[in-house]
C-alpha cells in the first residue's frame, strides 16, 4: 500500500514541476534600458565614474530602436531608473557602484565600457 502511494504522488507530482514556465528573456528593449538607466545613475551616483556617451550610443544603434517604440522604450527607461534607484538606496552607494562598475565598466560583464573612470572623458 505504501508503494502504492507513492507512485500516485510521483505521478501526480512530477508533470506539475516539470512544467514550470520560464521566465520570458528581456528584450533588445529591456536591455537598453538597464544599461542606460543603470550607467547614467551610476555617473551620478559613483565618485568618478562617466559615461562613455558613444559607447551607449552604440548599444542604442544596435538596439535598433524604431519610431513606433520610441514611447514603450521612454516607459521602460522610467520604470527601470525607478527600479536602479531604489536598488541603490537598499544597497547603499559604495556597494551598487562597485556592480555597476563590474557590469558595464571597462570588464564589463553585461557590457564592456560604457562606464569609465579617471580622467574626463571626451
Amino acid at each position: 500500500m505504501r508503494g502504492a502511494w507513492l507512485i500516485w504522488v510521483l505521478v501526480l507530482a512530477g508533470p506539475a514541476s516539470a512544467q514550470t514556465p520560464a521566465p520570458p528573456a528581456p528584450s533588445p528593449l529591456d536591455n537598453y534600458a538597464e544599461a542606460a538607466a543603470t550607467t547614467i545613475i551610476a555617473e551620478q551616483a559613483c565618485p568618478g565614474v562617466q559615461v562613455k556617451a558613444g559607447q551607449l550610443t552604440t548599444l542604442r544603434l544596435a538596439t535598433k530602436v524604431a519610431a513606433a517604440q520610441e514611447s514603450v522604450l521612454q516607459e521602460k527607461l522610467r520604470t527601470r531608473a525607478t527600479e536602479v534607484r531604489q536598488q541603490l538606496a537598499s544597497d547603499g552607494r559604495a556597494a551598487w557602484c562597485a556592480q555597476a562598475l563590474a557590469a558595464f565598466g571597462p570588464q564589463g560583464s553585461v557590457a564592456k565600457g560604457i562606464l569609465a573612470t579617471g580622467a574626463p572623458i571626451r
